[in-house]
């Protein structure tokens, strides 16, 4: 479908500002025109959060009176790692916090490949995503399955696949075209998705250079480009995806990288306009 991109109908992922505080992301953001924002309330990484949120109560009220006062929302939280060792009663906690922020989704992501050589099993994976949303659908979490080369969810099958298995009706995929374009996707294939199976569409573009498997997280958290800036046929994607799902622009920028967080921010606004113009301009001298 032919998408007019409007900066008030993003959200910004907190993967664009490198993890930031929350209360400054939600300032941020109001200030530059995105109607909503993602948090991270759980690490990816073996490495602590630099920013708690969960069972933190200052700081939940500061999110909270951040969003009523900006108009901002907490669109997204993150991040539910699917991998040995987890029980889904450890998901509860952000799970609760994520519903008290007004968080509508959250992200689950499977076990990084590189470095690990322990890994659930298909049947366990399942098992365990199938409980997450149980838990989650008790707070009224949707939950977005964000499939990547580097984790043991490696691509849009996998992550489909997974999905019809746990037969859940509160999750879907996330369509991060950085991944998908990594994984050697097609706008044919993403056309051929059904619109429910869509939780919601992260933004960015990429360089040509394909980086090696150990190499591609080093990219996705710090080296993506903004859009329009490389070789994502970012156009016929929007051209094929559905107009429902929630749009989140996610940019870390390596030549941004000593910029403040409301710079990032700022920067992230400036090329979604410059973008959705271009974009504009071609569909009409096209049409």
């Amino acid at each position: 479908m032919a998408h007019a991109l409007n900066l008030h109908d993003f959200s910004i992922a907190n993967l664009t500002v490198g993890g930031g505080d929350p209360v400054a992301l939600i300032e941020a953001a109001g200030e530059s025109g995105f109607g909503a924002a993602g948090l991270v309330l759980r690490t990816a990484m073996n490495k602590p959060l630099s920013h708690e949120i969960i069972q933190r109560p200052e700081t939940i009220r500061a999110v909270k009176a951040a969003s009523k006062a900006t108009g901002v929302k907490v669109f997204d939280v993150e991040a539910f790692v699917l991998r040995p060792g987890v029980n889904a009663a450890s998901f509860i906690p952000a799970l609760e916090t994520g519903a008290e922020l007004g968080a509508t989704h959250i992200s689950s992501i499977g076990t990084e490949v590189v470095g690990n050589d322990t890994f659930l099993s298909e049947a366990e994976r399942i098992d365990l995503f199938s409980q997450l949303c149980e838990q989650a659908k008790r707070f009224g979490l949707h939950v977005g399955v964000e499939f990547m080369r580097y984790r043991d969810i490696p691509d849009l099958g996998a992550a489909l696949a997974l999905i019809d298995a746990a037969g859940v009706g509160n999750a879907g995929i996330i369509f991060d075209v950085l991944h998908f374009h990594r994984t050697g996707g097609t706008p044919e294939q993403i056309a051929a998705v059904p619109a429910s199976r869509i939780a919601y569409i992260q933004l960015c573009d990429a360089g040509p250079q394909v980086p090696r498997l150990e190499d591609l997280p080093t990219e996705a958290r710090g080296g993506r480009l903004h859009l329009g800036d490389g070789v994502i046929p970012l156009n016929a994607l929007l051209d094929v995806l559905p107009n429902g799902p929630q749009m989140a622009i996610e940019t870390p920028v390596a030549s941004e990288a000593a910029l403040t967080l409301k710079e990032k921010v700022a920067s992230a606004a400036e090329h979604i306009v410059r973008f959705a113009a271009r974009r504009a301009a071609g569909n009409a001298a096209a049409g």
